[in-house]
């Protein structure tokens, strides 16, 4: 069982299809590019940061995703520098990846670093909606002395839309 927050996925849910079934699927072999653009992150309490609530933007940040498929029953999403796993249900895919670092800088000291990314996605038609929840944390063992655990929650959102006739262009 996981060790860190609720996962985001059930409060993702269809809210109707717009689209058929099969315009909104990635098929084995296929992949499909979305430029989507992100709503400002939410840190969480956990993460220690207090944010002046004066603060505003009206500014998104853009970036482009690939979801790709190896067989009828796994999906994978290229997001940023990472490549996670995932599932589709109808339009809706759940994609979800978990990395832990053990490190011993000195003797009698472990560091642990957990960081997992959870990312919900809807599809319909062209239209791609997601909502996101990346959770980090640290975590010292044994002489700690000067050390603090920390962990951080940050959710956040994303919305874009596919891009037709596009080929991806990687170096081989």
């Amino acid at each position: 069982m996981r060790k860190h927050p609720s996962r985001i996925f059930a409060a993702v849910a269809a809210v109707g299809l717009s689209a058929s079934l099969s315009a909104c699927s990635v098929k084995p072999g296929e992949y499909r590019i979305y430029k989507i653009t992100a709503l400002p992150q939410q840190m969480g309490a956990d993460c220690g940061t207090n944010p002046d609530p004066r603060d505003s933007t009206t500014f998104f940040g853009a970036s482009t995703i690939q979801i790709f498929a190896t067989d009828p029953d796994d999906y994978f999403l290229e997001y940023g520098t990472d490549v996670i796993i995932g599932s589709r249900s109808g339009t809706d895919y759940t994609f979800e990846g978990d990395e832990v670092l053990v490190e011993d800088p000195i003797d009698g000291t472990t560091v642990t670093t957990t960081r997992s990314l959870d990312v919900a996605i809807s599809i319909k038609g062209y239209k791609i909606t997601a909502d996101y929840v990346s959770f980090t944390s640290t975590v010292c063992g044994g002489n700690c002395d000067g050390f603090e655990n920390a962990q951080c929650t940050v959710t956040g959102s994303f919305f874009g839309a596919e891009l037709k006739d596009v080929e991806l262009e990687r170096p081989v």
